[in-house]
């Protein structure tokens, strides 16, 4: 029922307030990004026989534990500076394609320690210092 009045309204016009509604809160763009998320997560999970499923990037992956490590360590760096600048949806689009999960992204102390950066050294406490710092901002 419209308020006020009364009268029932039509369902193209119930859908019309909706949609409208959810794109004013941002509810649309939300779970377009959780769509798009969720595809680019299927479309480069391995099928039964182990072929990728995208004709995508299939990179070779070394297998050492040290190239492993700059790998996460790098991707990492790009996934913090997609989160402050608020590139939510490439930063959507990142995890998946680089493997990448958000639990698992190296803390600016991990970096450092990978970097073998003293945490006595005056570097490491002004990235300390500076991250802090942005990290209660936002």
């Amino acid at each position: 029922m419209d308020s006020g009045t009364g009268q029932a309204i039509s369902s193209e016009e119930l859908r019309r307030r909706l949609y409208q509604t959810f794109k004013n809160r941002g509810v649309l763009d939300s779970l377009k990004s959780q769509l798009r998320n969720q595809l680019v997560h299927e479309l480069t999970r391995p099928d039964l026989n182990g072929r990728l499923l995208s004709h995508g990037h299939h990179r070779q992956h070394s297998s050492t534990d040290e190239n492993s490590l700059l790998i996460m360590a790098a991707n990492s760096i790009v996934a913090d500076h997609l989160s402050r600048t608020g590139y939510e949806y490439s930063l959507s689009v990142f995890f998946p394609e680089c493997g990448l999960e958000k639990e698992k992204v190296f803390t600016s102390k991990d970096l450092l320690q990978i970097m073998k950066i003293s945490s006595r050294s005056e570097l490491y406490k002004s990235i300390i210092s500076h991250h802090e710092k942005d990290h209660h901002k936002g």
